[in-house]
């Protein structure tokens, strides 16, 4: 088990952060994890937890706790070598242009700006009822500005008559041949438009050209649109989580927060 102060989220959340990334390993003597995470003091944070799937009693020990369950992750991954349009595309005219965002601080921030706190209805951010409106596109926002002068990351934007509809952030490893798919999203005057498929696939055809081999990415059961349009277009899945999370809002017994850097709790193999 891995506990991190998620230093960066504290300007998105308002509060300090944390994420606990649970392994399958760890699944084996799951009291003692529990007994681990009771000791720590989390309160007035927003604590995360990722566990691997499948074992319920794990799961609801957390609730138990005063965990909330909030999604299942499906990690994704496309074979990009021999990636062609699929059929039911192939069948309309894409109307779309990709155009790559000159990467400085205020080209990005032309797209940036163009996000509306409506935009990613299906996020586990969005959703959470502890959470106030429009942390989550603050929170993409945040992000994105972030990588703008990380040497892998690409902003795409899909443009329709020299119109932005679209956008894409991703991560590209010249070395692995990997594109790591952070985010995509349609602006919200254009959802439901159909214009989606388009950007899936003239941004598959994009990374080709770059010399990638393969994609990998992670959507939220709360979004089986994207499930379903992955599906269609020959993704597969190679994992899934469990997400849950725990919000102590305020201080408990006037304790304060402890946690400066990762902690790394042992288990037995």
């Amino acid at each position: 088990m891995k506990i991190i102060n998620a230093t960066w989220e504290k300007r998105n959340l308002g509060c300090d952060a944390y994420e606990i990334q649970i392994e399958r390993k760890d699944l084996k003597n799951f009291s003692s994890i529990m007994s681990e995470l009771k000791k720590q003091d989390f309160s007035g944070a927003y604590v995360t937890v990722k566990m691997p799937v499948g074992n319920l009693e794990a799961l609801h020990s957390l609730e138990d706790d005063g965990f909330r369950f909030m999604e299942t992750q499906f990690h994704m991954v496309r074979d990009l070598i021999n990636y062609e349009t699929p059929e039911l595309i192939s069948r309309l005219k894409n109307i779309l242009e990709q155009k790559e965002v000159e990467k400085n601080d205020v080209s990005w921030r032309s797209i940036v700006n163009l996000m509306t706190s409506d935009m990613f209805y299906t996020d586990r951010i969005y959703l959470d009822p502890k959470l106030k409106s429009g942390t989550s596109c603050k929170r993409y926002q945040n992000w994105i500005m972030d990588l703008v002068h990380n040497p892998e990351a690409h902003l795409f934007v899909y443009n329709h008559k020299e119109v932005p509809i679209g956008f894409g952030l991703v991560k590209m490893n010249s070395e692995t041949g990997i594109v790591d798919d952070l985010l995509e999203g349609v602006f919200e005057k254009y959802q439901d438009s159909g214009l989606g498929f388009m950007m899936f696939d003239i941004a598959l055809k994009s990374y080709q050209r770059y010399g990638m081999r393969k994609l990998e990415t992670s959507i939220s059961s709360n979004n089986p649109a994207i499930i379903n349009l992955d599906l269609v277009f020959g993704y597969s899945i190679a994992e899934e989580e469990y997400v849950l999370r725990k919000f102590n809002k305020g201080e408990i017994n006037g304790r304060a927060n402890c946690f400066n850097t990762v902690t790394t709790v042992r288990t037995e193999d």
